[in-house]
């Protein structure tokens, strides 16, 4: 995003008119537990019931923006979340959602997202990424803007998500939500938009060409870079991991066999040949003999990257720490139980998912680690019967199918069933757009840049 334009954007919400149409004390509470401390409410973590807790400001508005202050208080995991509704029908019926989940270095740590009419489920239309997370007892600051067709999120002051997503009612309540999470608000002010600013606001020149190419999506999906950014430097080493989170990649894919002698290493192939100097297997190569090798593919990249290293897990794991999701493909299975012990000494459980065309190894996944979330891959030949199957056979929701098998019928099929769509490999923009319209949520891709540019002007 331009300076001069992020600038703008948060002088224009300074420069708001003060009077507050409603504050803290004009709420109606709907649901779960609240607690009512002088100016503040806090919206209660139930320990036997993890539902929403909603409150509603009394008023029913157009075009707005709405600010509080914020502090975590406690939270059951760090996949739930506060979040504000907006244009919310009488009977209170919540179709559009701006979520911030305690860990924003989700891919979907903040967003956007809205309830489909075709098959009622969320729908993320822009994602946000942040760099860490939310600190418990640590508050902070969030402002929903809501202009025409257009939402906006600041957090501290940082535009953190914009999107063309609130055109389906005119005008409808505003609401504060929680979910698993014990969340205190505080100054809690809703102003209407002076008219002349708005204008100023929808029209800004340096907001039209993003304005209108997220407008042209239905979601916004996950970008995972292949084998780490493969495109720009040589796959499955420190280096590509490295790239894919420079170029702001939401996710990270890399492949893992074990050594004769036990180390979790990485490898797309069995065989070293393609991409290092070396020859042999790689299952049955001891770990000193494939770091003693030349990762640097220079077939690919020439000596820009000479003396390259074959990772192993461990490395990575370290090195992704607190910045990126990180997507474990099972090249063998019967390694499992070690994948997850380096999960669990380097502290990274929760930022991992696992893959794999084994659907052993990802039913063992689930036996072993349930919390760890987990998607079978599957092949361009297997039909929708085959996809299921595999999907049941893994113990998973999530299917990671071959691009060309994500035609409209099938996705469609799929999401209705409740599994989410991967897609991979998928390179060109148009056929990148075209898995999103079918209902894609997620593009592993050899060439982030190319995607975020597709998918994220705004950004």
């Amino acid at each position: 995003m331009k300076k001069n334009c992020k600038m703008f954007l948060v002088m224009m919400l300074v420069s708001l008119c003060a009077t507050a149409i409603t504050a803290t004390t004009d709420l109606t509470f709907a649901e779960g537990k609240w607690l009512k401390e002088g100016k503040a409410i806090i919206g209660q973590l139930d320990d036997e019931d993890l539902d929403f807790a909603s409150a509603y400001l009394d008023v029913s508005v157009a075009d707005f923006l709405l600010e509080f202050d914020f502090t975590i208080e406690d939270i059951a995991n760090h996949n739930h979340w506060l979040g504000v509704s907006y244009r919310t029908n009488e009977d209170k019926t919540i179709s559009h959602m701006v979520r911030i989940k305690q860990r924003t270095a989700l891919p979907s740590g903040i967003g956007i997202s809205y309830l489909t009419d075709a098959d009622d489920r969320w729908r993320y239309q822009e994602r946000h990424q942040g760099d860490e997370f939310l600190e418990l007892g640590e508050k902070y600051n969030l402002k929903v803007a809501v202009s025409n067709d257009y939402v906006f999120t600041l957090l501290n002051g940082d535009l953190v998500a914009a999107s063309k997503l609130a055109t389906n009612v005119a005008k409808g309540a505003v609401g504060i939500h929680t979910n698993a999470t014990s969340v205190r608000f505080e100054n809690i002010t809703l102003q209407e938009y002076p008219k002349e600013e708005m204008r100023a606001f929808e029209n800004h020149a340096d907001w039209q060409v993003g304005r209108q190419r997220a407008a042209a999506f239905p979601t916004v999906p996950i970008i995972v870079a292949h084998r780490g950014n493969s495109s720009e430097a040589p796959e499955n080493t420190l280096a590509a991991v490295r790239s894919a989170i420079a170029a702001g990649a939401d996710a990270v894919e890399i492949d893992v066999y074990s050594t004769i002698d036990g180390e979790i290493i990485l490898s797309h192939d069995t065989a070293v040949d393609r991409c290092t100097n070396g020859k042999g297997d790689v299952r049955y190569s001891t770990s000193e003999y494939l770091r003693s090798l030349d990762a640097g593919y220079p077939e690919k990249f020439g000596k820009k990257f000479a003396g390259e290293k074959m990772p192993f897990l461990r490395e990575v794991l370290e090195e992704i720490k607190g910045k990126v999701t990180l997507v474990i493909e099972i090249k063998q299975p019967g390694i499992e139980e070690k994948v997850l012990q380096l999960l669990n000494e380097t502290g990274t459980r929760d930022q991992v998912v696992i893959i794999s065309f084994h659907t052993s190894s990802l039913a063992k996944f689930h036996d072993i680690a349930p919390d760890i979330p987990t998607s079978v891959l599957t092949f361009s030949h297997n039909t929708l019967e085959d996809i299921i199957a595999l999907a049941k056979q893994a113990k998973t929701r999530s299917v990671d199918l071959n691009f060309g098998l994500c035609t409209k019928e099938i996705v469609t099929e799929l999401v209705s069933k409740g599994y989410s769509v991967w897609a991979w490999t998928v390179n060109e923009p148009k056929k990148m757009e075209e898995m999103v319209y079918n209902g894609v949520s997620v593009i592993t891709t050899d060439v982030p840049r190319k995607a975020l540019d597709t998918f994220r002007p705004l950004q």
